[in-house]
């Protein structure tokens, strides 16, 4: 049983560590491309809406931090997914390697 609390917590924190670095990865390149012509995440979320739908938003309103919200919940889900397959990976290698 100790064995399989040691597997979750390994994983779990795979996941968690995948998530946070895929969060802050995401936000240092809004702030790295924050002077360019391309702009920033929030820019291209607001001429997508003001493109595809009409809006009229400008990279400030509130739909556009809401879109920009669930962009990054899904990076950060996605970032999760590759820390806990990552984690699952390491932990097969490393209990290959300590078994006898």
């Amino acid at each position: 049983m100790d064995d399989r609390r040691k597997v979750k917590r390994f994983l779990v924190a795979g996941a968690i560590v995948g998530a946070i670095i895929s969060l802050v990865i995401s936000l240092l390149m809004d702030t790295l491309f924050q002077g360019t012509p391309q702009g920033t995440w929030r820019d291209a979320i607001a001429k997508d809406l003001n493109t595809f739908l009409q809006l009229g938003v400008s990279s400030g309103s509130v739909a556009v931090t809401f879109v920009f919200m669930i962009v990054l919940g899904i990076l950060s889900a996605f970032g999760a997914f590759m820390g806990f397959i990552f984690s699952f990976f390491l932990y097969r290698f490393f209990s290959f390697l300590g078994s006898k």
